[in-house]
């Protein structure tokens, strides 16, 4: 049943609308980070309805970029079928690129 209400697009959102969700979204705290930068995990960023490809272009655009974090194994003798676990994806953004 599609719906009568348009979709959000932060593609056609202004810069500074990016930077308000980037900047009102809580820091990953214990991901290292250069000095005056902060880590905003990206699955936070799409579960605020956000486009992630649009917000890394915004990040990459004042300085930032995407990491991953290191996936955590329990290793384990012979051959298994399950499937090795990805890290986590984050954003690294320079402070001042939040700041108002």
């Amino acid at each position: 049943m599609a719906s009568d209400q348009p979709t959000l697009s932060w593609a056609r959102m202004s810069d500074e609308k990016i930077r308000k969700l980037l900047a009102d979204l809580t820091p990953a705290p214990f991901i290292w980070a250069p000095k005056d930068h902060v880590v905003i995990i990206q699955t936070h960023v799409e579960d605020a309805g956000a486009d992630a490809d649009e917000v890394l272009a915004w990040v990459e655009s004042r300085g930032g970029y995407l990491d991953r974090t290191l996936p955590v194994v329990a290793t384990r003798r012979g051959v298994t079928n399950v499937a090795k676990p990805v890290g986590k994806k984050y954003y690294v953004v320079p402070e001042q690129a939040l700041a108002a």
